[in-house]
């Protein structure tokens, strides 16, 4: 039999230490037997504190992962939406500007019949850094066009964000009328809406997944440990773990408690128990009320109590 101390908090050994049935901390030191020691119980009572600690934990992991979902399909998207449509006024105002440079500039190259073969010439690395250069050369006799051009990128980068790089978003029929209107939608707000990075909505799905993965499997684990019976018979001090297997005091040989300080005892049975002799049976007295002191009881039985073998 361990000299552990018998609770994780309390390093002075007791007879039988009375516990609230809800299990809620280490049992207070008392010499009296509990009273749920005295009587029988056919199912233990899930410990109050293990479930709302659990309870809480599940609701918190699967709510962060619904609020992922909500990133990924609203606030996400409405952002980059709400970059796209800026990022457009930014282009047509810049394609007008560039008509003094070559006229009939902004009439002609406003629409985009193929946007996603447009953004991969823009993205050219070569081509890109040219335009990023001419733009910023007050000299550059395509200093507007340049300009136009890196707006034009920019514009489809953040449609291809959200997933709205297509021909019925790009195509502009009436360049003149769509910049008027995007520029009375805008006139209201001075705030810039901040473009989303590629990454901003692959990782709110990633975030979903991860969470409701999690939050699936603790809640499998709260369901089984929920069905778990572990009951108890006063008279012969017999527990039946889950299995189910019935343990007496005569069965043990000895009750280890290297795992005390996590609320882990391991039941080692000698050869008289009839299914399990020679085995090792854990029990987690955290999940359930009144285990503990059950196991207690058996031990004292079997033993004797510290103190007689001092």
């Amino acid at each position: 039999m361990s000299d552990t101390p018998h609770t994780p908090d309390d390093s002075s050994p007791t007879d039988s230490p009375a516990i609230d049935p809800s299990n809620d901390s280490a049992p207070a030191e008392s010499n009296e037997t509990p009273e749920h020691v005295t009587q029988d119980c056919a199912k233990a009572p899930l410990n109050k504190k293990w479930s709302i600690k659990l309870f809480l934990i599940t609701f918190f992991v699967i709510g962060f992962g619904a609020y992922g979902l909500y990133d990924a399909t609203i606030a996400y998207p409405n952002r980059g939406q709400r970059f796209a449509d800026w990022a457009k006024m930014q282009y047509l105002e810049a394609a007008k500007a560039a008509s003094s440079e070559e006229f009939g500039y902004f009439e002609r190259n406003t629409s985009i019949a193929d946007p996603v073969a447009t953004l991969e010439e823009l993205s050219d690395p070569t081509r890109r850094q040219q335009n990023l250069n001419d733009a910023q050369n007050q000299s550059s006799s395509s200093r507007l066009r340049s300009t136009a051009r890196n707006a034009r990128y920019d514009w489809l980068k953040g449609l291809k964000t959200i997933g709205e790089l297509k021909p019925e978003n790009t195509i502009i029929e009436f360049p003149n009328d769509e910049l008027t209107e995007l520029k009375t939608r805008w006139s209201s707000t001075s705030s810039i809406p901040k473009p989303l990075k590629g990454y901003d909505i692959p990782s709110q799905w990633a975030i979903m997944v991860v969470c409701w993965v999690i939050g699936f499997w603790m809640l499998v684990n709260i369901i089984k440990v929920v069905r778990q019976k572990y009951s108890w018979e006063a008279d012969s001090m017999t527990l039946t773990v889950p299995g189910p297997i019935a343990i007496t005091p005569a069965h043990l040989e000895e009750v280890d408690k290297r795992k005390w300080d996590k609320f882990i005892v391991f039941l080692k049975l000698n050869n008289t128990h009839p299914s399990h002799g020679g085995k090792e049976i854990k029990v987690d007295t955290y999940q359930h009320a009144l285990v503990e002191d059950w196991i207690l009881a058996m031990e004292v039985r079997a033993f004797g109590s510290q103190e007689d073998g001092e």
